[in-house]
């Protein structure tokens, strides 16, 4: 009997393998919500983190840990592709200014869900107060996608296109695809 639950899309592929990442989403791997970077929600779903233990909730609550978090991160996935120390310094540097941009715009999204969740809340619904929050969510997403994909450029603006190559191969047999 087949495993039903692997689900199939068109052509009986399995969903698992069908998954798709970003180039070089393996050299901030410890910038999850950077990572993520496909639908806009899910992008800040994955900036902000949910729960004490997000990496978003590390980023304010300890922004030098997410730092040296991040930081650890690229160096790690940046062995796997040779690169010299001063490739590694300045990905360090891409993370720990990524991580810096991203402070303010999870403390936005941490003060937006608790806006929705007073407005959730109240004896009557506000349609118009919670449409107005999931705008302002969406230019949340939008602007910690951009402040991804610039990082993302920025990283590859420092290895060479070779490194980029394996740093790719690297993180699709990370994440079980191809």
């Amino acid at each position: 009997m087949a495993d039903t639950n692997q689900g199939t899309q068109a052509g009986g592929t399995p969903l698992w393998k069908r998954r798709s990442i970003w180039i070089g989403g393996a050299a901030l791997a410890g910038l999850a919500a950077l990572a993520t970077l496909a639908p806009r929600a899910w992008a800040l779903h994955g900036l902000a983190g949910h729960g004490r233990n997000g990496f978003g909730a590390q980023i304010l609550k300890d922004p030098e840990a997410a730092k040296r978090h991040a930081g650890m991160a690229v160096e790690w996935a940046l062995r796997g592709v040779d690169a010299t120390d001063e490739q590694m310094q300045q990905a360090r540097r891409i993370a720990e200014r990524l991580v810096d941009e991203l402070g303010p715009i999870a403390a936005k999204h941490r003060e937006h869900r608790e806006a929705i969740a007073r407005e959730i809340a109240k004896p009557e619904i506000d349609r118009a107060a919670l449409e107005q929050l999931r705008r302002q969510e969406l230019t949340l997403a939008d602007q910690a996608s951009k402040l991804a994909v610039d990082s993302f450029a920025d990283l590859g603006e420092v290895l060479t296109p070779q490194q980029r190559q394996e740093l790719v191969a690297f993180a699709h047999r990370f994440h079980g695809t191809q």
